[in-house]
């Protein structure tokens, strides 16, 4: 009878072929229904003055909503094409929360500076040239933890509405996303 050789079984083990980066991205679904969370907030009755006053009504408050939609669109990408495109809709986002910060700071600038000031931020850390996507994971934090901060102290006015309130639980879904994008990015394997 014949001996195996060293290391050998009767049986071959079933090789894993699974290509490198490849792995379950749990932030997708997190980030994705959160942002489309936010983006469908923009539509309910946020704050009451005078009557119900809705977010896309007052265009100087919109930028979160639309970070929301941009995020949960690259959140749900597939192809790098997808992803070069989300990146694009998010710099022209940025673009316009700046100009319009800008526009607004002269009248009202406790909304005006901060949005210029995201906007800008924003453009500077995804960058004139070809952004990745641990520079958009970052920019998903940056715009969770803003957006978190700006229904929080909407949230703290007595006239809040249900608005206020599922835009808040929503941009906390979306911080909770960007952490999670964060550890996958960080836990990928180099190459």
């Amino acid at each position: 009878m014949d001996e195996l050789a060293s290391g050998a079984t009767a049986v071959d083990l079933p090789l894993v072929r699974i290509a490198p980066g490849t792995r379950i991205r749990r932030h997708r679904r997190v980030t994705a229904l959160s942002g489309i969370a936010l983006f469908a907030c923009m539509f309910l009755p946020a704050v009451d003055a005078c009557g119900p006053v809705v977010p896309y009504q007052l265009p100087p408050v919109l930028p979160p909503y639309a970070f929301g939609l941009v995020f949960a669109l690259i959140a749900i990408s597939q192809t790098p094409r997808a992803l070069r495109r989300g990146i694009a809709a998010l710099r022209a986002v940025a673009a316009g929360a700046a100009i319009a910060g800008a526009a607004v700071a002269a009248v009202v600038p406790e909304i005006g500076v901060p949005e210029l000031g995201l906007g800008a931020a924003l453009l500077v850390l995804l960058g004139l040239s070809r952004a990745s996507e641990p520079r958009v994971a970052a920019a998903a934090l940056v715009v969770a933890t803003a957006s978190t901060s700006w229904f929080a102290v909407w949230c703290l006015d007595d006239s809040a509405l249900i608005g206020a309130y599922l835009s808040l639980a929503s941009s906390l879904g979306l911080l909770l996303g960007a952490v999670l994008w964060r550890r996958e990015l960080a836990e990928r394997p180099a190459g």
